[in-house]
């Protein structure tokens, strides 16, 4: 009845975090004119989408680009600056790609840098990248022109990195490279203007394997687009809770937030799905589907934006972690954070009732986490052998993502890198098999202590989940730890099969998730290759990896203990081997007493 309760409580945490939410007001935008021309940004679009249509990185059109973008940026009154770095992008051998940027000093305030970035590069699989990526370009180059005509407090940075489409590799060679990168106190990432129509300011605040884009931020954007007669676009709160729980970014944002800087994209959004699908990293991507009055609006904003923080008397420094439940409304810190270990609470109390001293065989508890250990083992000896397939010329390499979307690899299986891979699993299983002592069939007391010993396990990655990341832990671990502790010794076909269902019923999250990816990249059933590559470059870092393959070790596991062992044939074998005081394998016999 305790766990019953407990379990119910845990479920309704949803239900809770609206009571702990505070009101929040950020910064407001700049209220005062704004000087935007839409005809220069306009020209601006023209000429980087006409004249460069095949710019992606190691593209025919990629450096002419490049020179293109220093010159005008001499043209606005900056120095440009070129730097070159090289990475591997699937070829045989790496790519060059080169960022561009240029630097305005400020006045009072010039140790404190904001940085406007937006990539040149675009999708391989695009022709002229009209919206993705020529229209941010051509923002932030006439955001340059207006921002410098004047004074300003702060130092403006405006960069045009290459790589994005790859991992953000320009953005995140930056951001670890530029010698005064700690005072950046803010990065906009002024992303994707959609063609058609525009009809909200679209957010995103996804770090790349750390960080989420401060609230301050968010509301100050919210405000700039308000101001000017748009919508926001931010996901709702359950897809937020997704997103901290993943942290794998698709925007230039996300290398600034890993690095602990604070920052924002920007996106123009439209209305018109159909259009947007139509053109998306496609050859219809043209200037001809883009509107100058999109482009307009979508630079006023952002003038309006860059403005308001540079007139800031203090940037304003606050956590990351906290929930927006909506416009002006967040869970902060300390409440998210005591939710997020409180629902761990049945786990708990089922390991408190399962652990009482004395009652367990003396190593058997040790004995079933060893075999986790050895599942474990062997599913990294997978994850290894994947990640150098690469190496080994069965992959192309990749610096760090996959391709991105359309790209044709991403539904073009490479099958023997998948039978290779495959093969050293089987072969990794079989000599753990071969390794471990046959365990004696498990009577029912047995059982329960294996399955305790495996809740102990699962105790264990909580924890250090929710260390790392307290959204993961409850995304990817809060289901197994409400399902599987209800696991008993059910000899029953149908109490197996409920023990199975228990099982499988912890992993529902990720079964989810694949299937909104899936639908998100429009790759079908290919997401599992998408997986398997991301697991080759690097997309899922050790931190993510190695806990969610520990829980699928002690998923299998339960399988083993509470489906296979509670067979009626197994636990015959273990009465006749309690009653005779043998063991029921080729070792010597058990002494008995």
């Amino acid at each position: 009845m305790v766990l019953l309760l407990l379990s119910a409580a845990a479920l309704g945490f949803p239900v809770v975090l609206p009571r702990l939410a505070r009101p929040y007001a950020g910064p407001p935008a700049w209220p005062g004119a704004v000087t935007f021309s839409g005809e220069r940004a306009w020209a601006d679009l023209g000429t980087l989408a006409t004249r460069f249509p095949r710019r992606w990185s190691g593209g025919p059109d990629r450096q002419a680009a490049a020179h293109w973008l220093a010159d005008r940026l001499t043209r606005i009154g900056l120095e440009g600056q070129r730097e070159t770095f090289r990475a591997w992008m699937g070829g045989p051998s790496p790519t060059v790609l080169e960022n561009i940027w240029a630097l305005s000093p400020g006045t009072d305030r010039r140790n404190e840098i904001v940085v406007l970035v937006g990539n040149y590069d675009m999708a391989p699989t695009s022709f002229q990248a009209a919206s993705d990526t020529a229209g941010h370009v051509a923002t932030i180059l006439e955001l340059a022109r207006v921002l410098t005509a004047v004074p300003h407090r702060r130092t403006l940075l405006f960069l045009f990195p290459d790589g994005e489409e790859w991992g953000m590799l320009g953005a995140r060679h930056f951001v670890r490279t530029y010698p005064q990168r700690r005072q950046i106190v803010a990065a906009l990432s002024i992303e994707d203007l959609d063609p058609g129509p525009l009809a909200a300011l679209g957010i995103d605040g996804i770090g790349q394997f750390r960080g989420f884009a401060p609230a301050w931020l968010r509301a100050l954007a919210a405000d700039a687009a308000l101001r000017e007669g748009y919508r926001t676009d931010e996901v709702p709160p359950v897809l937020e809770w997704i997103q901290r729980s993943l942290l794998i970014s698709s925007t230039d944002q996300g290398p600034f937030l890993g690095a602990g800087i604070p920052a924002i994209d920007l996106a123009g959004r439209t209305d018109d799905a159909v259009l947007k699908a139509r053109v998306y990293h496609l050859p219809e991507d043209t200037i001809e589907h883009m509107q100058p009055a999109s482009l307009l609006a979508y630079g006023r904003i952002q003038e309006r934006i860059v403005r308001a923080i540079d007139t800031l008397s203090v940037v304003p420094s606050e956590e990351s972690v906290y929930l927006r439940l909506g416009p002006g409304l967040v869970v902060p810190s300390w409440p998210l954070c005591a939710v997020q270990v409180v629902v761990f609470a049945p786990l708990a109390a089922a390991l408190a009732l399962r652990w009482r001293p004395g009652q367990a065989p003396p190593g058997v508890m040790g004995q079933e986490v060893l075999r986790a250990g050895a599942v474990l083992g062997v599913l990294l000896v997978w994850v290894v052998t994947i990640k150098l397939l690469p190496w080994l010329g069965l992959l192309p390499r990749y610096a760090l993502y996959a391709p991105p979307p359309r790209h044709p690899l991403l539904t073009g299986v490479l099958w023997p890198a998948v039978v290779v891979s495959l093969a050293v699993l089987a072969a990794a299983a079989l000599g753990g098999r071969l390794l471990l002592p046959r365990r004696p069939a498990a009577g029912p007391e047995e059982v329960e202590h294996r399955v305790g010993a495996l809740l102990g396990v699962l105790a264990l990655l909580v924890v250090v989940t929710l260390a790392a990341n307290p959204f993961a832990a409850v995304t990817f671990l809060l289901p197994p730890a409400l399902l599987w502790i209800w696991i008993r010794m059910r000899p029953s076909t149908l109490g197996r099969a409920a023990n199975a269902v228990l099982v499988a019923g912890g992993f529902t999250p990720v079964v989810l998730l694949l299937a909104q990816y899936a639908a998100t990249l429009q790759v079908g059933w290919y997401i599992l290759w998408y997986v398997f590559l991301g697991i080759a470059y690097g997309q899922f870092t050790p931190v993510q990896v190695v806990p969610a393959f520990a829980t699928l070790a002690v998923g299998i596991r339960l399988l083993a203990v509470g489906v296979w062992a509670a067979h009626p044939i197994h636990l015959i074998v273990a009465a006749i081997s309690s009653a005779t005081g043998f063991r029921t394998d080729a070792r010597s016999p058990r002494r008995p007493g």
